[in-house]
């Protein structure tokens, strides 16, 4: 059975990704794993901690990852743009790797954010892509973080999950362009493509003009580059056993194993590996990685992953997606 995704826009509204889930729920959808793709500022850092813990003990989703666009506090320039397109990317990408059923809400953030989320599933597809209304426009209003922290804990959920009648959903048609990724990447780069359609779209599209890359274009290739150099997923795949961990906190790393294997579909083995630096740090070694990390439950964690990177490009690629979990995971 594939694993099921809400991947979600995040602003200063925890509720709408609340709703999100008690509008799948109510279809029969029951959700795996939770990604929520936002910024950096306090509000948004308080929203998402809220969401964290209420989400666990509602739903029993223990699997929520924040995808954050790093150092800022909104999507208001080509640099944060860019980051927060590729990220949007990445994980759809991923994802559809690993053949997740993705259903996408982009209600939450700013509307820079939901078109950018919007855009990233019609390239890299998605089962469903909606976005969550409420009716009452005063609950909406006392749904912001700001008017929610001042809540107990347990008048919260009422603003969490409003009336089922006051939501409305609305659901948005899209083309995934996925299957000719390759050759609109081929295209951009002024590589020769079978399929003059492909071209002809780009050129239609103010990608490419007179034969030359547009600054448009120029910003769409760097996105798609990174995005593609992420590895392929394993074909086999080898959990580390308990009985494998020879240490007294054998089954918190046997669990971190499993998390990051689960998280990344290129990562094929995790093996425990000695301590060696005092600080968190990734490393390249051939296909391998080599992170260390303090664990939340006291010790210095070391582990080995193997993964299917086989370029430099990759092997980057796959530094830099570890490095970005690693600072926004909760182990």
């Amino acid at each position: 059975m594939s694993k099921k995704v809400l991947i979600s826009t995040l602003g200063e509204t925890p509720s709408v990704v609340t709703e999100a889930l008690d509008v799948l729920k109510d279809k029969g959808i029951k959700i795996d794993e939770v990604v929520l793709l936002t910024t950096m500022d306090s509000d948004t850092e308080e929203s998402l901690n809220l969401l964290y813990e209420h989400i666990q003990g509602y739903y029993g989703i223990s699997k929520i990852f924040p995808e954050q666009t790093k150092a800022y506090n909104d999507i208001d320039d080509e640099k944060s743009l860019m980051e927060f397109m590729e990220n949007a990317c990445k994980t759809l990408k991923k994802y559809r790797d690993m053949n997740s059923d993705i259903y996408v809400s982009i209600a939450g953030g700013r509307k820079t954010m939901s078109a950018l989320m919007a855009l990233a599933v019609q390239i890299y597809g998605a089962k469903e892509l909606f976005h969550v209304i409420v009716t009452d426009s005063e609950l909406e209003k006392k749904s912001n973080i700001g008017y929610l922290r001042s809540f107990p804990k347990d008048e919260k959920v009422k603003f969490l999950h409003p009336p089922k009648d006051i939501i409305k959903i609305v659901r948005m048609p899209f083309i995934g362009l996925f299957p000719w990724i390759s050759d609109i990447t081929k295209a951009l780069k002024g590589d020769s493509v079978e399929k003059k359609e492909v071209k002809e779209l780009l050129i239609y599209n103010n990608l490419i003009k007179n034969n030359v890359l547009t600054d448009e274009g120029k910003m769409f290739l760097k996105i798609l580059e990174k995005v593609e150099s992420i590895p392929e997923p394993c074909k086999e795949r080898k959990y580390l056993k308990l009985q494998e961990v020879k240490h007294h906190n054998s089954r918190e790393i046997a669990e971190t194993a499993k998390e990051i294997m689960d998280h990344f579909s290129y990562v094929c083995e995790v093996k425990p590996i000695e301590w060696r630096e005092g600080q968190t740090k990734v490393k390249i070694k051939e296909n391998i990685i080599e992170v260390y990390f303090p664990h939340r439950k006291g010790f210095n964690l070391g582990l080995m992953l193997i993964t299917t990177a086989k370029t430099q490009g990759q092997l980057e690629a796959v530094k830099n997606d570890i490095e970005s979990y690693l600072k926004i995971s909760r182990f």
